[in-house]
């Protein structure tokens, strides 16, 4: 009986300390994880400024009815095989040229693969480790930036996640946005330093954001991608692709022509190939003109805040004649399996579109506020590891902390 209740008391001890070890652990996990947030920057929140003006940007205006194919999400394996992609780059490569993609980049996490078979090949990784999904693809990447926020992440730090990727030479994307909610209508009222948003990509379609974007008055073109990450699953590729015309074939050339929205998206739930093709659109005094190659189903204008305003049925070409309360209007048409989506026609004063390089200012104040308290809750944290191991204890009525150093007892 006696041996027993010294196992008893043995096993005990070892759970104890088995506990204590594993809590120590994830709480030393959780400091050094919560010292990237010594880093936020809270910034004055600017109210949004919906497009204005009496003139009208056309994406289209240069736009031939011969643009290339692309994509610009994949995943292929790379970090020695522990991310989710099944396919090798090289097979992932041919499978989109072989299915008449002339651009398709690899977006791997926090990764630029690149393709040496092609000098014009654009350099993609797709960045964000946090737990909430929040990611981007920066296209024409030259180098990668590992800045993130782990765990929680409010709207200043998905800012300031934006601002520290943004380039003059880069363009950046919000990837998958309404997947785990990542980003909601009320960020994107007041996030800015990004060029593009993936609407169509093989999670539900983030339409909705998109014109919570530019009912904000922010001109966000559109990206229609894949994110697949197997080829040979069924609807996980070759279903979403961006037609982008550009008068030179060049990677510069199609990241230029990406910057000022001259693509369109398309999602086919049946077919790799092309049901209807975009002709052209072209807006003369506020009336805007559209055809397509193909008869389509419907075709659909929809104003600020996701509003349809016009429906047409059963038509290869339609026109809609913006009210003055419009501040963008932008169209889709749907035939049989597929669906195509057009960028926006914007309100604008004739000389440049708003700067998305125009960063909100830091708030000093707030700033300062939040980093203390980041440190109080560090210093927390410590004190409940050194407790947990027996470096202090605390005494009296009101909590006092004693720290054991080596002989010497130090109350505090």
């Amino acid at each position: 009986m006696q041996h027993l209740c010294k196992l008893m008391v043995l096993l005990i001890q070892g759970i104890k300390s088995i506990s204590r070890i594993i809590i120590t652990l994830v709480l030393l996990l959780l400091f050094i994880i919560s010292i990237q947030y010594y880093h936020t920057e809270i910034y004055k929140k600017q109210p949004s400024l919906p497009f204005s003006g009496n003139h009208f940007y056309n994406p289209y205006q240069d736009y031939l009815p011969n643009p290339v194919k692309a994509n610009f999400h994949a995943h292929s394996t790379t970090h020695f095989k522990i991310t989710n992609g099944a396919q090798s780059p090289v097979e992932i490569f041919k499978a989109y040229t072989d299915s008449g993609y002339q651009v398709a980049s690899l977006s791997n996490y926090q990764s630029i693969t690149n393709n040496p078979l092609t000098e014009n090949y654009i350099p993609v990784y797709e960045h964000g480790f946090s737990i909430s999904k929040y990611h981007q693809l920066i296209i024409n990447a030259k180098s990668v930036s590992f800045f993130d926020f782990v765990l929680f992440q409010n709207h200043h730090q998905k800012q300031q996640i934006l601002k520290r990727l943004k380039t003059n030479n880069n363009l950046v994307a919000l990837a998958h946005p309404a997947l785990n909610n990542a980003v909601t209508s009320n960020d994107l009222k007041y996030l800015r330093g990004y060029d593009l948003m993936e609407v169509y990509t093989g999670y539900s379609p983030t339409s909705r954001l998109w014109d919570a974007a530019l009912s904000a008055g922010y001109p966000i073109w559109l990206l229609a991608n894949d994110d697949t990450h197997n080829i040979y699953k069924p609807n996980d590729a070759f279903r979403r692709w961006n037609r982008i015309y550009s008068n030179e074939s060049t990677k510069n050339g199609i990241v230029g022509a990406l910057a000022k929205g001259c693509h369109y998206g398309v999602s086919n739930t049946g077919s790799a190939n092309d049901i209807n093709r975009l002709d052209s659109c072209t807006v003369n005094n506020g009336l805007v003109k559209v055809y397509f190659r193909q008869t389509a189903d419907s075709i659909r204008f929809i104003t600020d805040n996701g509003i349809v305003s016009k429906h047409i049925i059963k038509a290869s070409e339609a026109e809609y004649s913006m009210l003055t309360s419009n501040t963008y209007v932008r169209i889709d048409a749907y035939t049989a399996t597929e669906s195509i989506i057009l960028n926006p026609v914007i309100r604008y004063n004739g000389k440049k579109l708003r700067d998305n390089l125009d960063f909100p200012p830091v708030d000093l104040f707030k700033t300062a506020l939040y980093r203390f308290l980041v440190l109080i809750v560090n210093t927390i944290i410590v004190i409940i590891i050194l407790a947990l191991n027996g470096k202090i204890r605390l005494v009296g009525k009101f909590p006092r902390v004693v720290v054991n150093v080596g002989r010497w007892k130090l109350a505090i």
